[in-house]
């Protein structure tokens, strides 16, 4: 009887990460692909096709990615930037996502400098932390300690989070890539680094 459970359960952890991933990309491509394609008329477009959404969308970030890569694109793209961060709560949303996915995709991004421990939200319990450069001068100038930029993002949605001003010698540096950091955070913890360093290694 233990075997034949033991069996289940293993199995049950095999099939059903699996199958959810499965459910959750069907699902993903079939909003999409359903979205895009009800903005196209019928009389727009001479043909219509399951996945025409989808082949609209990837040639779309293609076709832009091309455009800003060049001299033109790269300055618009930068105006267009610059532009929406000033629209009130747009663009803090805005730069919240672009940041959060540069971290992500991007391995030498430098929107963050190292993963610390700080401890938030109060003595005693510590959060993962990250360094984002040095403190603006007008927040510091009265302060005797060296202090540092730390934000520390939420669980599991970490494009929102609370930006702190924590002295030095309160941070402790942990042996931990932002991406691996991240990973972490989105999972709530069941996510580990040995986990990230097994995946890599398979």
């Amino acid at each position: 009887m233990k075997k034949l459970r033991d069996a289940f359960l293993t199995g049950f952890l095999v099939l059903v990460p699996l199958l959810a991933t499965i459910q959750l990309v069907v699902w993903f491509v079939q909003t999409l692909d359903e979205n895009i394609r009800s903005v196209f008329p019928a009389h727009i477009l001479p043909f219509d096709f399951k996945g025409l959404g989808v082949v609209f969308v990837i040639t779309l970030i293609l076709m832009t990615g091309l455009f800003a890569q060049n001299f033109v694109g790269e300055l618009l793209v930068k105006i267009f930037d610059k532009s929406i961060r000033k629209v009130t709560i747009v663009g803090g949303i805005y730069s919240s996502i672009k940041k959060f996915l540069e971290t992500i995709f991007h391995q030498g991004t430098d929107q963050f400098h190292g993963t610390v421990l700080v401890q938030f939200p109060r003595q005693g319990i510590y959060s993962v932390g990250f360094r984002t450069g040095k403190p603006d001068p007008k927040l510091v100038k009265n302060n005797p300690k060296k202090l540092a930029n730390i934000f520390v993002p939420c669980t599991p949605n970490p494009t929102s989070g609370f930006y702190l001003l924590v002295p030095e010698e309160e941070l402790t540096p942990l042996d931990l890539s932002v991406q691996e950091a991240f990973k972490i955070i989105i999972s709530m913890g069941i996510v580990s680094s040995e986990d990230n360093a097994e995946t890599k290694n398979g």
